[in-house]
């Protein structure tokens, strides 16, 4: 069973019998059906959604054969957003077991490419089923974290020095420089981390690891859409799964330059989130992505 479906409130749902029965009975029904694709043997794709509270919820996919069967693809628990975080170019790559999408972006802030799960990946199929080209218009980043824990904040850095904001803007411009095979830019950017390193080293050794690393987000497990961040909490509100009845925190994270709402369970966050402090989680990264035809 998906582990962050607890996340969205579901953490009442403890076995696989008891979550497919209420897939059955509460998700796949015919007022939830929002997308439906038609194979050339007869067969039918549909995706429901059923909406839990605010901008959460849960989504499956069903696959009804010409002989009248149907079974339960997949499933996952989904939180949108309507905010574009990133306009960075962004490709889709279709995962190996499932027909849903993995999203890709190089997002030069944090200096790796940023992988999540696209959501309501039955639209795109749909959509990118036509051979005419598409404009991505940018993609808006969400995360479930499965439990947390709220830090203090630190002295941050660029307020110490306003000089680093400069520093930090020709990086981003010497990776981009660097992806691009500029062997000027990928020496200057190796020396530059043995740097950071020798600095971090020297000041690991009498402080406090959280008073280092002031925020990171960095690929964790197996699974190329599972990160382990901290970040630091913009703004707070309180939300509800109107069918369990579980209380929610929403948070708006900043991570390493890149701003995401972020879901968790009252019940699984240490601490008491406030504006200002930071949040260490372990956390599922998805998104929606705006797909247009040129004009």
């Amino acid at each position: 069973m998906h582990k962050y479906l607890r996340a969205a409130g579901f953490g009442s749902i403890t076995t696989e019998t008891d979550l497919y029965d209420f897939l059955r009975k509460e998700v796949i029904r015919e007022e939830n059906a929002v997308t439906r694709i038609i194979g050339g043997d007869g067969s039918v794709e549909t995706e429901f959604i059923l909406h839990t509270g605010r901008d959460i919820g849960i989504a499956a996919v069903t696959l009804k054969l010409s002989d009248g069967s149907e079974l339960i693809e997949y499933y996952y628990p989904f939180f949108s957003d309507r905010e574009f975080c990133s306009e960075e170019p962004c490709s889709l790559e279709r995962h190996t077991g499932t027909e849903t999408y993995a999203g890709l972006i190089d997002e030069y802030k944090l200096g790796i490419s940023l992988i999540f799960y696209v959501q309501f990946s039955l639209a795109y199929k749909k959509y990118l089923r036509t051979s005419a080209p598409v404009d991505f218009r940018g993609t808006a980043i969400t995360a479930f974290a499965d439990e947390g824990m709220v830090l203090l904040p630190v002295t941050k850095a660029v307020e110490a020095d306003p000089t680093l904001m400069n520093r930090r803007h020709e990086e981003e411009q010497l990776l981009e420089a660097a992806i691009q095979g500029d062997p000027e830019a990928i020496e200057t950017l190796t020396a530059s981390d043995i740097n950071t390193y020798n600095e971090a080293a020297s000041r690991i050794q009498k402080e406090d690891l959280y008073s280092v690393v002031e925020q990171c987000l960095m690929p964790s497990g197996i699974e190329c859409d599972q990160y382990s961040i901290v970040g630091e909490i913009e703004s707070i509100e309180s939300g509800q799964n109107l069918i369990t009845g579980e209380e929610l925190w929403y948070l708006s994270v900043l991570c390493n330059g890149v701003s995401f709402k972020l879901c968790i369970r009252k019940a699984d966050l240490l601490g008491e989130p406030l504006c200002g402090r930071r949040i260490k989680a372990a956390i599922w990264l998805l998104g929606n992505v705006d797909l247009r035809r040129p004009v």
